[in-house]
């Protein structure tokens, strides 16, 4: 076995965890019930069996095919299976793309979910940029030249909140 290897921990169906609270650098899936958690991990996944309630949750990537209630999230990505159920949840995503919810996934309450970047600063915004002209001796038609860098609009210059549910 490598020394390389991320640790990773379990809670099998039919366990009940009052309290779910720590760092993990691996990976943690939860078949079990959860009903308090304030965690950081790698990886998190419920699983169908799964039940995680009321906390706070920041991971790398999450994967929910269970059911979540009360549970703020905070990843780069996110992917709901067909029988995860949330409820009453926010998602803090880093990245807009980071994002997949299968059609049947079921959600229920206020749930939300926001696309925020965080750290560096805020680049020039695509419409405030404009070009410049400028006019060479003996030529009527003015030469347009786009500054060097342009900026990302892939991302957004505010936070978006997508509320979800009903």
């Amino acid at each position: 076995m490598s020394d390389s290897k991320q640790p990773e921990g379990f809670i099998p169906s039919g366990l009940v965890v009052d309290n779910l609270c720590g760092t993990l650098e691996g990976s943690l899936t939860i078949a079990g019930e959860v009903e308090h958690v304030e965690l950081q991990a790698g990886q998190l996944c419920v699983t169908e069996t799964g039940v995680m309630k009321d906390g706070q949750v920041e991971a790398t990537s999450i994967i929910i095919d269970g059911s979540v209630s009360g549970v703020t999230f905070t990843t780069p990505r996110l992917s709901a299976g067909a029988g995860a159920r949330i409820s009453d949840c926010v998602i803090e995503m880093g990245s807009p793309t980071g994002c997949a919810i299968h059609e049947d996934a079921h959600f229920e309450g206020d749930v939300r979910i926001s696309v925020s970047r965080k750290g560096g600063a805020r680049k020039a915004d695509a419409s405030k940029v404009e070009p410049q002209a400028s006019i060479p001796a003996g030529d009527d038609e003015p030469d347009l030249h786009w500054p060097s860098q342009t900026p990302d609009i892939s991302e957004a210059d505010q936070d978006a909140d997508i509320p979800l549910g009903g």
